[in-house]
């Protein structure tokens, strides 16, 4: 279970998700760590058995989180109106709660909160095998038994003609266009030439290919398991303590 109230948290902290690709370039990470080229850090091999049980999951436990998220879903609906029985005292503890967590939680991975908040939902949402596509996985190991799964978006998947004229579309269709049926909004050769010319930038190495876009926190157990860690979990607890 997790908080339906953490969306609205969000959006009051000034918060908001974008899509990386919809501007025709790569979003280019909050700080410089982010862009950190691998095999700077300690990443572990492709044919680790950590590596392989870790990158095997990790679309899959991120699209789970996200879903445990989901303000709309049944079980957070009820969440939300058990919150609102709450004192004002416990609900105010709430929005120090997420952004502690929030923080606490990419300090651990070594990645900055800002950036982990602008693409956490959106990429959440995409489709499996479109994650799989445009995405590398890769596995760091940060000492004792802390791992973090990283995805770096592939710049020239992201930023692919069909991702183009699909965005296109999107952008024709949106309220924007419909206020402002004058302009080129949505002009599908407009979408495609800035696309094109994203690809061409990483070809000619003036834009690095890959930018590492979110980073989920993996333990070993004594038993060999591997547990993933929620980034909400701190919340999750307060919450299911607080409804007993």
């Amino acid at each position: 279970m997790i908080i339906a109230i953490s969306a609205l948290i969000l959006l009051s902290n000034g918060y908001c998700f974008s899509q990386s690709h919809k501007t025709g370039k790569t979003m280019k990470a909050a700080i410089n760590d982010n862009q950190t080229k691998k095999g700077t850090l300690e990443y572990i091999g492709e044919n680790d058995p950590i590596f392989i049980t870790i990158s095997n999951r990790a679309i899959d436990d991120l699209k789970k989180s996200v879903e445990r998220s989901d303000p709309e879903s049944k079980e957070n609906k009820l969440i939300a109106a058990q919150i609102k029985t709450w004192t004002p005292e416990k609900q105010n503890k709430l929005p120090a709660l997420f952004e502690k967590s929030i923080k606490e939680y990419t300090a651990q991975t070594q990645f900055d909160a800002e950036t982990f908040l602008l693409v956490f939902d959106e990429l959440g949402k995409k489709d499996q095998k479109k994650i799989a596509e445009e995405y590398d996985i890769r596995v760091q190991y940060l000492g004792e038994d802390k791992y973090v799964a990283e995805f770096w978006e592939d710049g020239l998947a992201v930023n692919s003609e069909a991702n183009a004229v699909a965005y296109a579309h999107e952008l024709a269709n949106s309220e924007y266009a419909k206020k402002h049926p004058d302009g080129d909004v949505g002009n599908v050769e407009v979408v495609k030439k800035n696309y094109a010319n994203t690809r061409k930038f990483v070809k000619d190495g003036k834009q690095e290919r890959y930018t590492k876009m979110m980073a989920l926190l993996y333990t070993i157990q004594k038993d060999g398991s591997v547990t993933f860690h929620d980034p909400g979990q701190q919340m999750i607890d307060f919450v299911k303590n607080n409804n007993k």
